[in-house]
């Protein structure tokens, strides 16, 4: 845990305020050991600890805590600690294992309650009003379609080589074409679109002897006006 939960009536107890100032301190350091380690309060084995040992783990010397006190006993060769707040300890370990959870689910909160004092969470509520609720909504759907579009759209290359296979301009060198309105377009501060850029072609002279249209089986030109 990186915080110490202890509640004002430990500290106003009488074990506490009954107690040596130099066992309150010690007890503090056991306190803030166990809390490190999430023991449950009981550092186990430690009664053959050297003393250099004690005081670079626990910041306490062995006959500090080798003495009877009402804020910890030995068990044999394990130290408990008094009024480790052992229930803060489970809530934490299950918050942590919750987010590790949530974490590989992609963040997503759970909707089960962690404890029994979850059950009732406190609420606060944050909503937007309704009007600007669907402006939100209506925006992130405009911004959607666009992306849509820009993912269905095809590249410019694929494009040109689209325009290049039209009948109706054949004869016309598209990609000089193209890379002339973009060249136009930088010089004039205009948008290279691609509605302009099928205008461009439109309006390009073909070379003499190109005939913009279909053959009929007399050999003569019929317009193709399939597309109207």
């Amino acid at each position: 845990m990186n915080w110490i939960n202890i509640e004002t009536t430990t500290l106003d107890s009488e074990e506490f305020v009954g107690s040596d100032p130099t066992e309150r301190a010690t007890w503090l350091c056991l306190l803030r050991y166990c809390c490190g380690q999430e023991n449950g309060g009981v550092i186990k084995n430690c009664r053959k600890w050297p003393d250099r040992k004690w005081q670079q783990l626990t910041r306490v010397m062995f006959g500090e805590v080798e003495i009877e006190s009402a804020l910890w006993k030995w068990v044999g060769d394990d130290l408990h600690l008094w009024r480790y707040p052992a229930d803060k300890e489970t809530e934490v370990q299950h918050r942590r294992n919750r987010a590790r959870t949530n974490g590989k689910l992609g963040g997503r909160p759970s909707s089960k309650p962690t404890l029994e004092t979850d059950d009732k969470p406190t609420l606060v509520n944050f909503a937007k009003p309704e009007r600007e609720r669907e402006g939100e909504r209506e925006g992130e759907r405009e911004e959607k379609k666009g992306r849509s579009a820009e993912k269905s759209a095809p590249t410019d290359a694929a494009w040109i080589k689209t325009l290049e296979s039209d009948p109706a301009y054949v004869g016309i060198h598209v990609q000089r074409e193209f890379d002339k309105m973009i060249a136009w377009c930088a010089v004039n501060r205009r948008q290279p679109t691609r509605r302009r850029f099928v205008n461009w072609l439109n309006r390009v002279e073909r070379p003499m002897g190109v005939a913009t249209g279909t053959q009929d089986t007399f050999g003569s030109v019929r317009p193709n006006l399939g597309a109207w």
